[in-house]
């Protein structure tokens, strides 16, 4: 539930289902990052994460800084 109240407004994130795992293959070629979280053993969190760095990388975080310091939608220029 944390998680989802966190990204459910973020337009370059996808949450994955419970059980779940982030894969690079979804997200390749892509400024979308993807999170997943699972049930591990007691009372363990697995969390896992996929971005192509290549595009979800230093260069796109800093278009995406630009377009929300100057008041522009967050994605202009990413999708």
């Amino acid at each position: 539930e944390a998680f989802s109240h966190a990204y459910d407004t973020e337009p370059l994130v996808t949450l994955l289902p419970v059980g779940q795992t982030a894969r690079i293959r979804n997200v390749a070629r892509t400024s979308r990052a993807e999170i997943a979280v699972s049930a591990g053993s007691g009372s363990t969190l697995i969390i896992t994460s996929a971005i192509d760095n290549l595009r979800k990388g230093a260069s796109s975080q800093a278009v995406q800084n630009f377009n929300l310091m100057f008041d522009l939608p967050e994605t202009m220029g990413l999708l």
